[in-house]
């Protein structure tokens, strides 16, 4: 009697041990994903890396382990409907948030909030700078300061000849859509240091001018506008548009003296296409502008295959969109998680369809 009375236990402990661990694995997890914006195919592309992700995820698992709510403001401008929206991904009580944040310090309170629910943050693209000491535990984006080198040392060793030859000084434009956000300021703020570093080395004073941001922000030695071998010019449109990128575009490929312009993300950057298709004063020879870009997109791929635009650096954007599912669920199954790069590229229409380079593009 006590034999079958231990056998039976014995096999109670096993069923009940097994019942919670397939509790356990068929558990599902909800997170909440709060982008920039839906404007522009770039949020487009980290959206499909969410979905094929997360399809991987539980066509492995051979159930729904994840799903997930993705959403985002028009506008990159629209800070308020971006905050709005993140409090409804905390009321949703999601495992985990994902955020690329528009401006942090609107968002504080509604992250300070979460972090006291113990709610997991994952920032994406931008990030989440200056939050809240660990309320947000890991990024999944390009090193947006590393990617602004790459810019600069591809645009300067295709201008540098002209710099040496120029008898006056020269002018280097560059458009950011604003001056808040993490990835652009950390990636023009790259650009400019890089360029000041190169021409440093070869002789040269650069003068930065223009968005008291970019100016105050940069390194380097920067030299008075009337010293310099040449000029950095930063400017930013009152609002995150094509359009008013064009207008600033436009205002430095009007420069007598402007012989490079950099579009620092994809609206920039079709701002300068768009302001060159009145001016027609860009493309890749020494005697025309030459114009630099960073994202990809249809407009922006089809101006480097013409060679309007010189080349552009190019981002994974769906690489990143599977990265933070990956961190979204491990954080939500408490593992220890750390900032991933997803990196860049720069192409021009020389590799634009190589192995490397066509991935990572997207329209």
């Amino acid at each position: 009697m006590k034999k079958a009375l231990s056998l039976f236990l014995v096999l109670a402990m096993v069923i009940g041990l097994c019942s919670f661990a397939y509790a356990d694995e068929a558990k599902t997890y909800s997170f909440e994903i709060v982008s920039k914006g839906f404007q522009s195919t770039y949020w487009q592309a980290v959206l499909k890396g969410c979905q094929a992700e997360t399809k991987k995820i539980n066509d492995e698992a051979g159930y729904e382990k994840i799903k997930f709510n993705m959403v985002g403001p028009d506008s990159e401008s629209d800070i308020a409907v971006q905050v709005n929206m993140f409090e409804s991904a905390l009321n949703a009580k999601p495992d985990a948030i994902g955020l690329a944040a528009l401006d942090v310090n609107a968002l504080n309170d509604n992250i300070a909030a979460a972090q006291a629910a113990g709610i997991p943050i994952i920032g994406f693209d931008s990030g989440v700078p200056n939050a809240p000491a660990g309320a947000v535990l890991a990024n999944a984006s390009t090193d947006n300061y590393a990617a602004g080198t790459v810019v600069a040392e591809n645009l300067y060793a295709k201008i540098k000849a002209r710099i040496a030859a120029a008898t006056a000084p020269v002018r280097v434009g560059e458009i950011n859509q604003d001056a808040t956000s993490e990835s652009i300021t950390n990636r023009g703020l790259g650009f400019i240091d890089k360029f000041i570093e190169l021409a440093a080395a070869d002789g040269y004073k650069v003068a930065v001018i223009g968005n008291d941001k970019y100016v105050g922000d940069s390194k380097g030695e920067k030299a008075a506008e009337a010293d310099a071998n040449v000029i950095i010019e930063v400017r930013v449109p009152a609002q995150t548009t094509t359009e008013l990128c064009a207008t600033e575009a436009g205002v430095v490929l009007n420069q007598p003296d402007t012989i490079a312009v950099f579009g620092s993300n994809q609206v920039a950057a079709e701002g300068v296409i768009t302001a060159n298709e009145t001016l027609n004063v860009c493309g890749s020879e020494d005697t025309q502008i030459i114009a630099v870009g960073f994202d990809s997109g249809t407009v922006i791929k089809a101006a480097v295959t013409a060679g309007t635009m010189f080349g552009a650096v190019t981002q994974s954007p769906v690489g990143i969109g599977e990265k933070l599912i990956d961190l979204l669920l491990a954080v939500a199954n408490g593992e220890a998680v750390q900032d991933t790069d997803t990196g860049c590229a720069f192409y021009t229409a020389a590799n634009i369809a190589s192995d490397e380079i066509a991935p990572n593009l997207y329209d």
